[in-house]
């Protein structure tokens, strides 16, 4: 399965190992001698799925891209590649937030006891 942040779009395409393109019309070739554009946000993947937007212009003698079957894009938040890394700092924020804070005051409020 592939993680993508939004679902709301028509079409998603895999430009690279760090890209996730996604189109908000499914491209398509328009009449003789016409170009359109299709408005498209590329997910970067490595750089904790921030995204950029932009157009891009189809002709009639562009090569359309494949778009990825809805059954292998989800949205579910387990299978971002980021996963382990946002475990990691929540374990290390629970750590500092309540374990070493707990500890402290046990320690401070356990001298008053006789």
């Amino acid at each position: 399965m592939i993680y993508v942040p939004d679902l709301s779009y028509a079409c998603y395409v895999v430009q690279n190992s760090d890209t996730i393109r996604a189109y908000r019309v499914k491209p398509y070739n328009p009449g003789y001698n016409q170009s359109i554009n299709i408005q498209y946000r590329d997910f970067y993947i490595k750089s904790n799925y921030i995204y950029q937007d932009g157009t891009q212009s189809f002709s009639t003698y562009s090569s359309l891209p494949i778009c990825l079957e809805d059954s292998v894009i989800t949205d579910n938040f387990y299978y971002r590649n980021d996963f382990d890394s946002i475990l990691i700092i929540f374990l290390i924020m629970c750590i500092f937030c309540f374990y070493i804070p707990l500890k402290i005051f046990s320690k401070i409020f356990k001298r008053g006891r006789l």
